[in-house]
């Protein structure tokens, strides 16, 4: 019985590795494998795309409303406007989907094809996004008590779509395998995406300073927006890079 405790004791567990040194190999495996990685977050650029020309012929539609019309012409100029953005946002959540999956494919597949990574990605988007989906309204469910649970789920959650990527689990199985990852780990787990959280944060309003600076002058500042798109843009593969290495991290130390 002794013995059984000692095995159970915190001292006996394995760490994860050290907050730093998985941002450091994050980064290194990001500058890489930068190219393909940069290439399969192009494919998100569609999502964009989708909502510049949704949003383009509404409002060439809603501008018709300005002209005396029929209410039955009205009526149909209305239901066209809801058809669009229908489209438009059915469009957005395909492609900007399909590239966070095909980014965790392309690490998965040891970054070997984007253009195959980025066709896998069709056949596994409905459970993808239903298990994100999924994970979501459990979180908000959490939330809803109070905001403590929703924090202490959202940990436990976390890996839920790397699971399915890596594993093959789907819907609450993936979800069941992710807590049973972070469990006895929860705290390293919340530190370690929490640092994540944190210097993208930094990053951000580093690079948001000279737009702030330059807000009385118009062009500049557009200018500058574009900028710190582009840059949100390049770094962003890191957070994918980052979660998979702690979800390796993690498996390696609850074997």
């Amino acid at each position: 019985m002794e013995t059984e405790k000692k095995l159970d004791a915190p001292s006996s567990k394995k760490k994860l590795i050290p907050v730093f040194d998985l941002f450091e190999n994050s980064w290194k495996m990001y500058r890489e494998n930068f190219k393909p990685l940069i290439l399969i977050s192009l494919y998100g650029l569609l999502a964009l795309a989708a909502i510049f020309v949704g949003a383009l012929l509404i409002g060439g539609v809603a501008a018709l409303f300005s002209a005396q019309l029929a209410l039955v012409w009205r009526i149909i100029l209305i239901a066209i406007i809801c058809v669009i953005a229908l489209v438009t946002v059915a469009a957005a959540i395909w492609y900007s989907t399909r590239s966070k999956l095909g980014s965790y494919l392309i690490i998965k597949n040891n970054f070997a094809s984007v253009r195959g990574s980025w066709q896998e990605s069709k056949g596994l988007f409905w459970p993808f996004f239903g298990l994100s989906l999924l994970v979501l309204l459990l979180v908000i469910a959490w939330s809803i008590l109070l905001i403590i649970p929703g924090i202490i789920f959202g940990v436990f959650y976390s890996f839920a779509v790397i699971v399915f990527v890596f594993e093959g689990k789907k819907g609450m199985s993936a979800i069941k395998a992710s807590k049973e990852l972070v469990k006895g780990y929860w705290w390293p787990t919340f530190g370690r995406l929490a640092f994540l959280g944190l210097a993208l944060y930094i990053f951000s309003l580093i690079i948001s300073l000279p737009g702030a600076a330059a807000q009385n002058n118009t062009v500049l500042s557009a200018i500058w927006s574009v900028v710190d798109a582009a840059l949100m843009f390049v770094v962003a593969p890191v957070l994918y890079v980052y979660t998979t290495l702690l979800y390796q991290n993690l498996k390696a130390v609850k074997k």
